[in-house]
C-alpha cells in the first residue's frame, strides 16, 4: 500500500476542521491547526504535500501566511488552496498573488474539494519526480563534465609525453599531471641499470624505497591502505598519499585515470628506454668511426712516405744499375743483349711486387674511406630523421 500525501488544514472553526477530517482521514494523513503561527510551526518542522488554509484567521491572516510559507526555500513548493467565505473576485486575486494555487468558497462542495485536492497533489507529485529527475541528470551532467575534464589531464599528459627526452623530464611531466587531480605522490621507474625514483616532496623517505621494493615483486596491481594507495605497472611505479576516500565517485575516478597514467608513462619509458639504448650505439660507433679514420689517416701518410721512399729507392738503384754498367765497360767486361735483359729482368721482378703491394694498400685504404664515408652518412641521416 502506498504510503498516504500528507494535508495540513488550518481553520479557527473546530467545526470546519471536523467537516475536513470526516471527508479526507481515509485517503490522507491529516495534520491540523488553528491558528497562522501553528500553520507555519508545522510546515517547517514536518513534511507537508498540501496546506488548506482558511483566510480569515486571527493573529496572522491566511494571506500573510502564505506569503511567510512561499518566501521560506523549506516550504515555499507547498500547494495552498485558500478556502474562504469571502467570495468576490478581487479576494480571489488576493489569494493567488500571496502565492495560492487555488481557492474554494465555504461552504464547498465535497466533491469539488476532493478533485482541486487530488489534482493538485498529483501535479505536485509530477513536480517532485521531475525536480529529482532533474537533479539527477544535473548531478549526472556534473559527473560527467568532472569525468571530462579529469581525462583531459591525462590526454594531455599524453601528448606532452610524447616531446620528453628523459627520464626526468617524464617523471616531472607525470607529477604535474597528478598534481593537478591535487593528489601528493611519489614515482619510481625502475630499468635495468637503476631505479630512477621522484617525489612531490623531493627527498624520498627510506620507508617509500622499501614499498616500492615491496611492490614490485608483487603481481597486484593497485595497494590501498588508508589514503595511500600504490599503483604498480611494473617498470612504473606510482605511491599517491592522498587519496579521496571520503568520495568513493571521485576515488574510483581517480583510480581509473591513474591508471591510464601508468600505462602512457610505461609506454613512453619503454621507447625512451631504447631510444637511449639506440643513441649509446650510436656514440659507441662514431666513437670507432672517429679511431678508425684516424688510423686510416695514418696509414695514408705511412703510404705516402713509402710511396716516396720507394720512388727514391728506385731512383737510386737505376743510378746503381746504370754505374754498374759503365764499370763493366770500363773494365772492358762486355755484357751481350741477353744478359743485360736478364739482369734487368730480375730487378725487375723484385721491383714489381712492392710496387704491387703499395698499389693494394692505396686501392684498401680508398674502399675504407668509402665504408667510412657511408656509415657516416647514415648515422647523420638517421639522427636529423629523429629529431
Amino acid at each position: 500500500m502506498s504510503e498516504k500525501h500528507r494535508i495540513l488544514a488550518v481553520d479557527d472553526e473546530p467545526f470546519n476542521l471536523d467537516i475536513i477530517k470526516e471527508l479526507l482521514e481515509d485517503e490522507y494523513d491529516l495534520s491540523f491547526a488553528t491558528t497562522g503561527e501553528e500553520c507555519i510551526s508545522i510546515a517547517t518542522e514536518s513534511p507537508i504535500d498540501l496546506i488548506l488554509l482558511d483566510v480569515g484567521l486571527p493573529g496572522i491572516s491566511g494571506l500573510d501566511v502564505c506569503r511567510k510559507l512561499k518566501s521560506d526555500p523549506s516550504t515555499q513548493e507547498i500547494p495552498i488552496i485558500f478556502v474562504s467565505a469571502l467570495t468576490s473576485a478581487d479576494e480571489r486575486l488576493k489569494g493567488f498573488d500571496a502565492g495560492g494555487q487555488d481557492y474554494i468558497n465555504k461552504p464547498f462542495y465535497h466533491d469539488e474539494l476532493k478533485a482541486k485536492i487530488q489534482l493538485l497533489v498529483e501535479i505536485q507529485s509530477k513536480v517532485s519526480d521531475l525536480n529529482k529527475n532533474v537533479q539527477y541528470a544535473t548531478g549526472t551532467a556534473m559527473a560527467a563534465m568532472s569525468s571530462a575534464g579529469e581525462l583531459g589531464v591525462v590526454l594531455h599528459f599524453l601528448r606532452e609525453s610524447f616531446l620528453c627526452k628523459s627520464l626526468s623530464a617524464l617523471t616531472q611531466t607525470a607529477l604535474d599531471a597528478l598534481s593537478q587531480y591535487g593528489l601528493s605522490s611519489t614515482i619510481q621507474l625502475r630499468t635495468n641499470k637503476e631505479n630512477f625514483t621522484v617525489g612531490h616532496e623531493g627527498k624520498i623517505p627510506d620507508i617509500e624505497y622499501e614499498l616500492f621494493e615491496l611492490v614490485a615483486s608483487s603481481n597486484c596491481r593497485i595497494h590501498s591502505f588508508g589514503t595511500r594507495s600504490i599503483f604498480n605497472f611494473n617498470p612504473v611505479i606510482i605511491l599517491i598519499k592522498n587519496m579521496p576516500t571520503d568520495d568513493n565517485a571521485l576515488l574510483g575516478r581517480h583510480r581509473d585515470n591513474i591508471a591510464i597514467l601508468a600505462e602512457g608513462i610505461q609506454a613512453r619509458l619503454e621507447a625512451l628506454l631504447l631510444q637511449i639504448e639506440v643513441d649509446q650505439k650510436k656514440a659507441l660507433l662514431w666513437h670507432v668511426i672517429e679511431k678508425t679514420e684516424d688510423a686510416l689517416d695514418k696509414i695514408t701518410q705511412y703510404h705516402e712516405t713509402q710511396q716516396l721512399t720507394q720512388s727514391e729507392l728506385m731512383d737510386g738503384l737505376s743510378e746503381k744499375m746504370d754505374a754498374a754498367f759503365h764499370e763493366l765497360q770500363n773494365m772492358d767486361v762486355h755484357l751481350s743483349e741477353e744478359e743485360e735483359e736478364l739482369l734487368l729482368d730480375a730487378t725487375r721482378s723484385v721491383i714489381h711486387p712492392v710496387t704491387t703491394l703499395y698499389e693494394g694498400g692505396l686501392e684498401l685504404g680508398g674502399q675504407l674511406n668509402s665504408i667510412m664515408s657511408e656509415i657516416k652518412n647514415a648515422l647523420e641521416s638517421d639522427s636529423e630523421n629523429s629529431t
